[in-house]
């Protein structure tokens, strides 16, 4: 009692100052940085950037930061500039006529030049400074805090040097040695370029290769830099100091944070360490108790590093608003039950995604559905979008120009893929063409959708999905050896910048080369889409089908020709090593459309005949708990033809409905296995990286298996199925360990920053948020970008359902893509199908505002040693699922090497905290009252807030 006591005081006190300083706390007065220092571990907000062909490593120990240059890029290495190799920090706010003053410190393992400056990050040419001023006396003095770099740099006198802002210089860095630099300025006394900076300042140092405005490479490859100390301090007033966010504290049960379908499953996650069973209660918005509950005890989550139990009230049906508890004090956030109108809204914002990333049209806001409809609104981007079609990958083709416009933009950056599309572009229209097999197309009939073709006698759905077949159309060779097959993909030469519109990208366009899996794409599409609009427009029907059986012939004629795994230099790689899915799919989808035999007979021949898979193997996946994605589309195949089962015999309708309903149980397996009841697990991360964990686009994966988990539900009616899809949505909208409803604009605490070049309001306040209705891909234990690195976090000690951070740098785990985006689609409308139908054209208005949520102030789960699960439901002999059982409970090992030790809190460290806590106790009554200054209080509660996180680390 008297832990919780000292616990609950000190919570308390912290949540006060909390509420004086809004919920936001101050860096150090007049300190613009968020960080000067490294001692924990943390490099946010600093992170590197690599351009062209720059490469680096990093890592934060010892106090401080450490970059080696792998490859410097430049002109020598096919790369730009000194900016290749970049280190920085951003969102900064400078005011003309102030005065500041600057330092950092650096070391080299070998004698180099660096260029260290600040500018707008909108406009690279617009700096503020570049090493001139007059110079300060600062040494170097290892471990020093940000307020000592502070209080020293504020004091420091000047050296007698000035260096005028036109001479455009960097620095010398004498190797192993630590070497510092102090300025100090005053904004628009020196002819600067720009004089003001309104959040979109950055400090940022460039030490990359040579190039027009660097005559040589300013560090060999292999050279290790450190980084400490910096400070930058606005010394005229502390009106723009960095604010340091709370740590968001979640429910202590996880639920989706939308609602629950009356007559569907109903189940959220409690967060206990007891192994005993807690009474729950279901109450309304009054708090009255209106159902009760026995919660189902699981146990330790590998997944989350969580210790769970389930709670399930499938069984009430009464629409209202409600909200979880439990006897021990746990409480969940509100939610709705009876929700086909918030889902129905929903679905038509995550289709409208589609319209808002359109190529080469303006979008305008009268057919934009949610968010600043006025600030979302752009001009059109790439309207002529021709490229140069590029001699690579091994064989030579076609050469010169020709002119792709049109399609979708495949992610946040500017790039249009023809394999990527191809599966957004299939699931659109499976989509429709499943609401025709249920009757159900209405929903998408002429005018249900915000469109400019929303009143040309078409179904809205088949007409925004015929502007990405119109496009892949375009893509086709016209001519030579490869007439017939389809270009890769088509994108800038270079990665485009964030907070770059499309219609401002000053980039060339590149088309990389034919290859066969991106012609089987356009040979399954395209057939698709003749069955959809023979009965329509029969003249774009037939040259869809005619394109499709040309491209399945000169992907015959040339059947290896493929994409490596890993260019991507300026676009995504989306390399792969075999088409033999491709082949089998496209050959279902010709079948499917023509009857013809020959078809059939090559759909008999492939391996994957009536398959539906479970695991994703070659190309870029290794061991993937999944049906299908872009580089793995076998089992579309097989899903189209169960809408054409009269074209199959009778023992191989009855194959296809068990193969599906077998994928089906082994995804139940794997629900049962997960505390939060997603049909996804760890699987080896990459071809290119062997650790265990969640794969970039976890999230897509997730929607993709509840898919497959609908097919079985409509061929064999097992209500199992069609839970287990609802709970996967539950996943997607809440009922995570990371108390995030993935989907923008959707739940009490919703993910608000895609990684994308327009949608780019966290980087400039003249870009727009993002709409709602866009999926980020979510958590990933491959940690690629440089923003979850610098959070501290290392590599394969987070558990995988936890590296998660909604940030626009963090491009690893919050891109959004258009194959990401059709499964919560093809997933939302299946669901409000079998929930009570789509409500037609229900439009949501809504805002991208992060939702109403407020961090749980009174938390009561506390990590504990970790203890496995006891008991686990049988599962399939099949590798996909994981084996945690165990014959006893056992408290697991204090292995300092183990990183689910490293997750949990021991008795031991809960005691030294209290010891802590209880040394502080004469601030602590002084806090309460009232006997200290504002700016102590400020300093104390954020001083706790760290050592809290301290404790959790």
């Amino acid at each position: 009692m008297r832990k919780n006591y000292w616990k609950k005081l000190i919570s308390a006190l912290a949540v006060s100052a909390v509420i004086v300083q809004n919920t936001a706390f101050p860096a150090f007065a007049g300190e613009l940085l968020g960080q000067s220092d490294f001692n924990e571990g943390v490099g946010l907000p600093w992170h590197i950037c690599e351009s062209m062909t720059g490469k680096m490593d990093f890592t934060i120990d010892d106090g401080t930061y450490n970059i080696t240059i792998v490859n410097p890029g430049g002109i020598s290495n096919g790369g730009e500039d000194r900016w290749d190799c970049q280190f920085r920090h951003r969102n900064l706010t400078f005011v003309a006529g102030h005065t500041y003053r600057l330092t950092y410190s650096v070391w080299a393992s070998s004698s180099g030049w660096l260029y260290s400056k600040i500018g707008d990050m909108t406009n690279g040419d617009l700096e503020l400074w570049h090493s001139n001023g007059n110079m300060l006396n600062m040494t170097y003095t290892p471990g020093q805090s940000q307020t000592e770099i502070e209080t020293a740099l504020k004091s420091a006198q000047q050296n007698g040097q000035w260096k005028d802002y036109n001479s455009w210089e960097g620095v010398t860095v004498n190797g192993n040695q630590w070497n510092t630099f102090a300025y100090e300025f005053t904004l628009g006394s020196n002819g600067e370029r720009a004089t003001s900076a309104d959040g979109t300042g950055e400090w940022t140092f460039h030490f990359g290769g040579n190039g027009q405005y660097t005559p040589n490479i300013c560090f060999p490859a292999g050279t290790e830099l450190k980084f400490d100390n910096l400070c930058l301090i606005d010394m005229t007033d502390d009106s723009h100091d960095y604010i340091h966010e709370p740590e968001w504290q979640r429910a202590d049960i996880l639920t989706n944070q939308i609602g629950y379908f009356t007559n569907l499953d109903k189940k959220a996650t409690f967060l206990c360490n007891d192994t005993g069973s807690h009474e729950f209660y279901l109450k309304d918005a009054s708090g009255t108790v209106v159902y009760t509950g026995t919660s189902s005890y699981f146990g330790y989550d590998d997944d989350s590093g969580d210790l769970v139990h389930i709670l399930d009230f499938s069984d009430f049906a009464k629409d209202g608003i409600y909200y979880l508890e439990t006897d021990n004090g746990a409480e969940s956030r509100e939610f709705q039950i009876g929700i086909t109108e918030t889902y129905s809204g929903m679905l038509y914002d995550a289709l409208n995604y589609f319209y808002q990333n359109r190529s080469g049209i303006p979008i305008e806001a009268q057919y934009i559905s949610s968010g600043d409809k006025n600030s979302l609104a752009r001009s059109a981007g790439h309207v002529s979008d021709i490229a140069t079609i590029q001699q690579t990958w091994g064989y030579s083709g076609s050469s010169g120009t020709q002119d792709v416009s049109g399609g979708w933009y495949d992610a946040g950056d500017h790039g249009k893929y023809v394999v990527n599309g191809g599966i957004s572009l299939w699931l659109m229209q499976n989509q429709y063409e499943r609401a025709l097999q249920k009757n159900q197309q209405d929903a998408y009939a002429d005018g249900t959708m915000l469109l400019p073709e929303n009143q040309n006698s078409y179904p809205d759905l088949l007409d925004e999905a015929r502007y990405e077949m119109e496009w892949m159309l375009k893509m086709i060779v016209k001519d030579g050896d490869y007439q017939g097959m389809a270009y890769h993909k088509v994108h800038d030469i270079k990665w485009t910048a964030l907070a770059v519109a499309p219609a401002d990208d000053p980039e060339e366009r590149i088309l990389k080369p034919p290859t066969t899996p991106a012609t089987l794409n356009l040979a399954a599409c395209g057939a698709q889409s003749y069955r959809l609009w023979k009965d329509l427009d029969s003249a774009f029907a037939e040259q869809c089908l005619t394109a499709s059986k040309n491209a399945y012939e000169a992907a015959k004629k040339h059947p290896s020709m493929f994409a490596p795994l890993d260019e991507s230099v300026g676009g995504g790689a989306y390399g792969d090593d075999s088409a033999e899915d491709e082949f089998y799919w496209a050959a279902c989808e010709l079948y499917a459309s023509t009857g013809d035999k020959a078809y059939y007979e090559d759909m008999k021949k492939s391996p994957y005949f009536m398959k539906v898979l479970t695991t994703l193997d070659g190309g870029e996946a290794v061991g993937i708990i999944g049906s299908f994605d872009w580089g793995h589309t076998a089992t579309l195949g097989s899903m189209t033809m169960t809408f054409y089962q009269n074209l199959l015999d009778k023992s191989e309708a009855e194959t296809l409905k068990n193969n599906f309903s077998e994928a089906g149980e082994i995804f139940n397996a794997i629900e049962s296995e997960q505390g939060y009841g997603l049909p996804y697990g760890q699987s080896t991360i990459s071809y290119a990286d062997s650790d265990a964990g969640y794969i970039w686009g976890s999230n897509s994966m997730v929607a993709d298996n509840a898919i497959v988990l609908a097919y079985a539900y409509d061929l064999t009616g097992n209500d199992t199925y069609l839970n287990n899809a609802v709970s996967a949505m539950d996943y997607l909208l809440g009922r995570n360990p990371m108390d995030y409803s993935y989907v923008t604009g959707y739940g009490s605490h919703s993910v608000q920053y895609p990684h994308h070049r327009w949608w780019s309001y966290l980087i400039s306040s003249s870009f727009p948020k993002a709409p709602c209705g866009v999926l980020v891909g979510g958590p990933n234990s491959g940690m690629e970008d440089p923003w979850v690195r610098g959070s501290g976090w290392k590599k394969g000690e987070i558990p995988p359902q936890k590296c998660y951070l909604d940030h626009i740098e963090a491009w690893s785990v919050n891109e959004c893509t258009i194959n990401w985006n059709t499964p919560l689609a093809w997933l939302i409308s299946f669901l409000c199908e079998e929930g009570g139908g789509v409500i037609t054209g229900q439009a949501s208005s809504g805002s991208n505002d992060g939702g109403n949520g407020q961090p749980n102030d009174s938390q009561v789960y506390e990590t504990q040693p970790a203890l496995q699960k006891t008991e686990t439901s049988p599962v399939p002999d099949n590798p996909t699922i994981r084996n945690n059982t165990t014959e006893t409970t056992e408290i697991l090992d204090s292995d300092a090497d183990s990183p689910k030790s490293r997750q949990t809190e021991t008795e031991e460290e809960l005691s030294v905290e209290m010891k802590s806590q209880k040394q502080n106790l004469p601030l602590i009554l002084g806090i309460a009252g009232g006997l200290i200054a504002l700016i102590s209080i400020e300093i104390f509660a954020y001083k706790v807030i760290k050592l809290k996180k301290d404790k959790k680390k």
